[in-house]
């Protein structure tokens, strides 16, 4: 019997040049001004009659801002909103510094007219100095951009310690919020009650970069946003967020927040651009991917959760997904935006879905007695649930979140909230083992995860953005921090460890700040942290000339995670490049037409017939690709030829006469070694075949769409349900399944095999209904096998054809999985 060895990838793939609440409130950069008001006459700034004269740092070129070294006044300061201005002594630098006194509200610190200053697209430096004496020890003060009626603001927030000069610096793109603008002023945050004195000095604002040139897209079909030979994000043709893995049967799977969902709610521009922030209010759905090795992903479409043709109807929201397997099911944990965690489980990773309980379990199974002594703190976020199972069988669910936690004088926060829990879970996953347990994380915020290596439990979480970061103790800000504990519910502030890895934007740049979510894990030897970037929205920002507007609609990534020797975590690097691809590719079977490395212009959708690679998704979770154009693509990395491909075929639905799928190697205008034509009748589903030359050893693999000459750009070709290709050294040979009514009542599958090849091969059938032996059948014959389903209905399935024949004294078998139509004798 011939065998097929998959040999172990370990060289890197060539690389091409070319965001709840965790999700909600999570962004350093956030929306502000939801209130509207008129503004008053402006008070102009006092100037003392004699203060010092130190000297003074040299002007800005090209500030924006009026001079902020107020070396002699303060012209062009002015308060809006009330509050008194006036020069200061104590200053960061030179003789003078601008002091804010007698505050009333939260937008009464010192303004500058910036209407009509900022350019669409440019990149801008803003700078500035802060000093303040009273309050907390701690105080978050924001840079902000205001219209002129303070609606839709934006925010950029800074820590500042009392008592001494600290200084902001941010570089932003300009988006339509920004060149919007009237105002400009610094203030502590909207609503709070930090109404203390403070001092600026040395502010700015100045452009650093031009916009771009306008850009050479129209649409965003047309945007590579996961570049050939990069390997995050790990799919360019959909969102996904707050990544969570499951191991299942030997593959890897990905549950992430649907982003997708809310941007087909939000509001775009006519290209597609998003012009509305993310929000999460829309979200119902749970994506779900799975690979077997790290780079050709499938996708799986989505786990509907919440409202009505959910899982769990009763819920508003579906956020931050944790997945694990215990005893064959699937227990599927989500947040109900920040109100709780409940949990479905299901059969597969794709189901079916139950809802064991029909409720959230944190908080509506916790016990009242623990919430009325004070076991979740007023402003607690009852969510981003993380779920693990011990060595010994013992499960634990973490859950919670926020920066500051608590009423007054009992405030907690930001530097040691106290805002998560822990606690254990009976056997049935879905029921609390006592009173969950305060966790200690310094700086917490959200996106709580567990992973266990070598003995040691890694409790790892996103940091809030107001922490004061103090290396060893506290983490630096919107970073992925880690706690080391030899006891899973034993974590106190002294076993904070440091920083796995810092905020997106440190790694990506513009556009993708915001929140931090992560999973820590290992699959097939190897240890990986996936997170989320916005690294398809900075793609599409780019390519349309707005680059930074990514809006916080996010992208899954995967990077290595290694370790010290004394068991401490080395800071992860976010890349595109992303990982090796672990193992080959086997092409020599039917795979999926959505298995992706790499796409352009095309979608997912879902398919109505199962999976045939896949039955143990019990019939769920089977996708097609569509919005296939001319031009588009899909390809898979990493394709093992072997000795040679001897054919390759498809299951199409043709949508126009005369498309065709070119199969070309290593690139979309790489060597072609196959044309499909896409014949059969138009909006039926059937399968297609070409002979395959000069395709040998290892090979990316591009499937390219055409269409007929004169066809409309813009005219969807086909839908494409899988792919399958043939060794060299296989049996070639055709099957036709026909369904037919018996006496009215049952239905008959006769299964016709045709022997294509040049040697004598036996023929056996296999389905869910029985199995046929159609023996001997010679080269070029035919032979026709009938199957009693004893059924009226049936749904749509696959049925195995398996050719056996001895080819130069060796016995060669070849197995096919054919699909099967729904039939009805109704």
């Amino acid at each position: 019997m011939r065998s097929r060895h998959i040999r172990p990838r370990g060289r890197r793939r060539r690389a091409a040049a070319a965001l709840g609440i965790a999700t909600l409130i999570a962004s350093s950069v956030t929306l502000a001004g939801q209130v509207a008001y008129a503004a008053p006459e402006a008070v102009a700034a006092p100037v003392p009659a004699e203060l010092g004269t130190a000297p003074e740092p040299p002007a800005v070129p090209g500030s924006l801002l009026p001079d902020g070294r107020f070396v002699e006044d303060a012209s062009g300061w002015t308060s809006q909103r009330g509050g008194t201005l006036a020069l200061s002594d104590d200053a960061a630098s030179g003789a003078h510094s601008l002091s804010v006194t007698n505050r009333e509200n939260t937008q009464s610190g010192p303004f500058a007219d910036v209407q009509g200053k900022l350019e669409l697209g440019a990149t801008y430096r803003m700078t500035g100095k802060l000093k303040y004496d009273e309050g907390a020890a701690a105080q978050q003060f924001n840079f902000t951009f205001c219209p002129s009626n303070f609606n839709g603001c934006v925010d950029y927030g800074n820590s500042f310690t009392k008592g001494r000069w600290g200084t902001f610096t941010r570089e932003f793109t300009a988006e339509d919020r920004h060149v919007a603008a009237s105002w400009f002023f610094v203030e502590t945050p909207w609503g709070s009650s930090a109404l203390q004195d403070f001092k600026v000095d040395e502010l700015s604002l100045v452009k650093i970069a031009d916009a771009p040139e306008a850009p050479a897209y129209t649409n965003l079909e047309s945007v590579q946003t996961k570049p050939i030979g990069d390997h995050n994000p790990l799919v360019g043709h959909k969102f996904g967020a707050d990544p969570h893995h499951l191991i299942y049967n030997g593959r890897l799977y990905i549950y992430s927040t649907d982003d997708t969902q809310q941007y087909e709610a939000n509001s775009k521009d006519a290209n597609g651009l998003p012009t509305q922030p993310n929000g999460y209010g829309a979200i119902t759905r749970l994506n779900v991917m799975s690979t077997s090795d790290m780079v050709n992903w499938v996708d799986h479409g989505s786990v509907p959760i919440a409202r009505e043709g959910g899982a769990a109807p009763w819920a508003r929201n579906s956020w931050a997904p944790a997945a694990i397997e215990k005893d064959g099911k699937v227990y599927l944990y989500f947040c109900d935006s920040g109100t709780g965690t409940a949990v479905v489980v299901g059969g597969s990773p794709l189901g079916p879905w139950t809802d064991p309980v029909g409720k959230k379990i944190i908080p509506d199974t916790v016990s009242p007695e623990y919430i009325a002594n004070g076991g979740f703190p007023a402003g607690m976020w009852l969510f981003d649930p993380e779920v693990f199972i011990d060595d010994d069988g013992q499960g634990y669910l973490y859950f919670g979140g926020n920066s500051v936690i608590g009423t007054s004088p009992n405030q907690q926060g930001p530097q040691n909230p106290k805002s998560t829990r822990v606690a254990k879970l009976e056997d049935d996953m879905v029921t609390l083992a006592g009173d969950p347990v305060e966790i200690d994380a310094p700086g917490i915020f959200e996106a709580s995860s567990m992973f266990k290596h070598d003995g040691r439990y890694y409790y790892s979480y996103s940091s809030n953005f107001q922490v004061t970061p103090e290396p060893g103790k506290y983490p630096e800000r919107g970073a992925i921090a880690y706690m080391m504990t030899d006891d899973p519910m034993d974590l106190s502030s002294a076993k904070y460890a440091g920083v796995a890895f810092q905020n997106p934007a440190v790694h990506f740049g513009a556009g993708n700040g915001g929140n931090n979510h992560s999973d820590m894990f290992t699959f097939k030897g190897e240890t990986y942290l996936t997170y989320h970037a916005q690294t398809r929205g900075a793609a599409w920002a780019a390519a349309l000339g707005t680059p930074g507007a990514t809006q916080g609609y996010r992208s899954v990534h995967i990077d290595k995670l290694e370790f010290n020797e004394d068991g401490t975590i080395k800071p992860v690097q976010g890349t595109r490049a992303g990982v090796d691809q672990v193992e080959s590719f086997d092409p020599y079977r039917t795979f999926e037409a959505e298995t992706l490395a790499w796409q352009l212009g095309i979608s997912t959708e879902q398919a109505d017939a199962p999976s045939v690679e896949f039955p143990e998704h019990n019939g769920g979770g089977n996708m097609l690709l569509a919005d296939v154009n001319d031009g588009d693509f899909a390809a898979v990395a990493g394709v093992d030829f072997g000795d040679g491909a001897k054919t390759v075929s498809t299951r199409v639905k043709p949508l126009v006469e005369g498309a065709s799928v070119q199969v070309r190697l290593d690139d979309v205008d790489g060597q072609v070694v196959a044309e499909i034509p896409v014949d059969g009748t138009l909006g039926e589903w059937t399968t297609v075949e070409a002979p395959v030359t000069g395709a040998t050893g290892e090979h990316d693999v591009f499937f390219v769409f055409a269409g007929a000459d004169g066809a409309a750009a813009d005219a969807d070709l086909l839908e494409v349900d899988n792919w399958a290709f043939a060794a060299d050294d296989a049996l070639a040979f055709t099957v036709e399944v026909l369904d037919r009514c018996l006496a009215g009542k049952q239905i008959m599958q006769t299964v016709r095999v045709v022997n294509e090849d040049d040697v004598a091969a036996t023929f056996v059938v296999e389905s869910a209904f029985g199995r046929r032996e159609l023996g001997a059948v010679d080269p070029g014959a035919a032979r026709s096998a009938a199957i009693n389903t004893r059924h009226s209905q049936v749904d749509a399935g696959s049925l195995t054809v398996t050719a056996t024949a001895t080819v130069d004294g060796e016995q060669v078998e070849v197995q096919r999985d054919i699909p099967t139509e729904a039939a009805s004798c109704g």
